[in-house]
């Protein structure tokens, strides 16, 4: 057993030093012709198109989370089918412009440190045409109001709230008709008793005013979202490392499997002439 271990150890190190020395005997035919391809990989990004990236952060009252996640996310394969007269008429913007989108993917916003989803939602984009940042929020907005489960949604969640603001106000006014009432009538009660009994009410009238005030806030934003932070940074896409990194390594690939396949014929060839 120990004979046979020296013999793996001596053949593994015989197979490192041949490894050694064959690179060492190309070393400078890998190395230029890996310069070469990082070389072409750089001038790449010059006969290329620049993407650009940006990022729109938004909520919703009137939806799901999950459901405007997967609206949105639908838009990526209109856009891989390069769809774009049909994104044109729904988004109401020139197909010039939204032919340059490339990428555009929705996910929901979590905390980092409890995991938990945040009532936010990350709408990631690529595009070769930076004009399109201007307008593209407010032709995802149209797109979705032209959905039908959509327009639905919206009109449900702006009668819910009417009814809640109208009933809200009714409250409002029969706590105010009872204030007067009490205030009338305990005219022989103790003055505190008739300051305690006011502050309770104006404290319960107060809460169904902040109510109500916070449900015409949501009627405000009746849209399929509400943009928290719009598609207004856009930077673009640094790809010279990639381009010539990947060149590089390419070569450098290509031209050790060329070496490798000649030494190999080499020696087959040498052992068919003996």
């Amino acid at each position: 057993m120990a004979q046979e271990k020296k013999n793996d150890e001596i053949d593994l190190l015989e197979l490192f030093l041949k490894i050694y020395i064959f690179i060492k005997k190309n070393f400078w035919i890998l190395f230029i012709s890996s310069i070469i391809g990082g070389a072409l990989g750089y001038s790449a990004k010059f006969f290329t198109n620049k993407h650009y990236e940006s990022t729109m952060i938004i909520e919703t009252y009137t939806l799901k989370n999950d459901i405007l996640v997967e609206y949105i996310n639908s838009l990526q394969d209109i856009i891989e089918y390069r769809n774009y007269d049909y994104l044109s008429s729904r988004f109401e913007i020139e197909k010039e412009k939204l032919s340059g989108l490339n990428k555009i993917e929705a996910t929901k916003i979590s905390d980092d440190k409890t995991k938990k989803d945040l009532e936010y939602i990350k709408v990631f984009t690529k595009s070769i045409n930076r004009d399109i940042y201007n307008q593209l929020s407010a032709g995802i907005e149209k797109y979705l109001k032209s959905e039908i489960y959509v327009k639905n949604e919206i009109e449900i969640f702006i009668e819910q709230n009417n009814a809640l603001i109208e009933k809200i106000d009714k409250e409002i006014t029969q706590l105010e008709e009872l204030k007067q009432k009490r205030i009338s009538d305990s005219q022989n009660v103790s003055e505190l008793n008739i300051y305690n009994e006011r502050i309770s009410s104006n404290d319960i009238i107060l809460g169904l005013i902040k109510e109500k005030q916070e449900l015409q806030k949501h009627l405000k934003f009746a849209t399929p979202f509400r943009i928290i932070q719009d598609f207004s940074i856009c930077k673009p896409i640094k790809r010279a490392t990639t381009y010539t990194l990947s060149g590089f390594l390419l070569f450098g690939f290509i031209t050790l499997g060329f070496l490798i396949n000649k030494e190999i014929s080499k020696k087959v060839n040498s052992k068919i002439n003996i």
